[in-house]
């Protein structure tokens, strides 16, 4: 089933018009909902996924993002609902990888996500709208070992300014992602991307491939899970 059909069975579900269903949901204005429903959207937000999901917990996840399954949890399903913060932390929605990509780089991920749980933040660290993803590959290392996690922040204004020098998660146009260290490129269109590990060379990236930038707050032990 369609993202935009499922989408029309949620809100038929939820018994709410579509402003009602954007407003109870976090959509910023009704004509996200109805881009959706048209199909012009063809993925949901990670604020979407959680506002979803905490609004409606009885909602099957994998139906959510990938159509599989029902569209509610049955009884012995794990709940998706996060247990309630308190003034000094925040809870943050983990995200599931299921596949690995190629093009050269390592630690590249073209997935289907979908929240597998929430890990506690102080609210000094974690902000509304981060999220913690898992890390693939061994380029990264020692900072970022393989089969860790991270909570990571998107840049919305990456275009006009970006922090070189720093590490981040690169979402490609093709929905791959890879993390790297950001560092200037051989002219203003271009980045170069660069391994902690020595054994991996760095690599130019055009910008007119990238589709979103989020920043690496701090690295997460799966023990936390």
């Amino acid at each position: 089933m369609e993202l935009s059909k499922r989408i029309e069975k949620l809100i038929e579900y939820s018994g709410l018009s579509i402003p009602k269903f954007a407003e109870r949901v976090g959509f910023k204005t009704p004509q996200g909902v109805r881009e959706l429903l048209k199909g012009n959207t063809m993925t949901l937000s990670h604020q979407a996924q959680y506002n979803i999901l905490h609004s409606y917990p009885e909602i099957n996840p994998s139906w959510l993002l990938t159509g599989t399954g029902e569209m509610l949890l049955t009884e012995s399903s794990p709940p998706t609902e996060p247990p309630p913060e308190d003034a000094d932390t925040i809870l943050i929605p983990v995200a599931s990888s299921d596949g690995i990509g190629g093009m050269g780089f390592n630690q590249e991920v073209n997935t289907e996500e979908y929240i597998t749980g929430y890990l506690p933040f102080p609210t000094s660290i974690a902000h509304k709208g981060d999220i913690v993803i898992p890390i693939y590959g061994d380029s990264m290392e020692p900072t970022y070992k393989a089969g860790s996690l991270v909570l990571i922040r998107e840049v919305e204004l990456w275009r006009e300014y970006l922090e070189l020098g720093c590490t981040y998660i690169i979402g490609l146009v093709d929905d791959r992602r890879v993390i790297k260290t950001v560092m200037a490129g051989s002219d203003t269109e271009h980045y170069l991307l660069v391994s902690i590990n020595p054994s991996y060379q760095p690599q130019e990236i055009a910008k007119n491939i990238i589709r979103t930038v989020w920043r690496v707050i701090v690295s997460v032990r799966r023990e936390a899970l």
